[in-house]
This record gives C-alpha cells, sequence and structure tokens, in this order.
C-alpha cells in the first residue's frame, strides 16, 4: 500500500535534523569547515533516520 507525506509526517523532520546536527556537531574538530560539515552530515543523517521512522512505522504496524 502506497501512502504520501501529510504535512504531519514533515513536522518529525526539523527535530529529527537539529538532533543529527547537535550530535555529530559536539564532535570536536581542528578546522571550523570540518566542523560545519560535520553539523551538514549530521542534519541530513537525521532527516534519512526520520523518512524512514515515518515510512517504516505503518509497515509494522
Amino acid at each position: 500500500m502506497s501512502t504520501y507525506f501529510t504535512i504531519a509526517d514533515f513536522i518529525l523532520l526539523i527535530p529529527m535534523a537539529l538532533a543529527g546536527a547537535l550530535f555529530l556537531g559536539a564532535i570536536p574538530c581542528a578546522t571550523e569547515f570540518r566542523h560545519n560539515v560535520l553539523r551538514v552530515l549530521g542534519a541530513m543523517l537525521g532527516m534519512a533516520v526520520a523518512v524512514l521512522l515515518v515510512e517504516g512505522l505503518p509497515a509494522l504496524i
């Protein structure tokens, strides 16, 4: 069964992106560029987990 994203599904994306950015942004780095890259990767990883969570939970129920 194929479903589409609703506006309620997108509410989870922003907090998960913020959590990922904070989680990977807390890793100590020598340069500011590497620190920013880790923040961006953390945000992308957080959003990917949120999408998997939103799409995966209905399949488990």
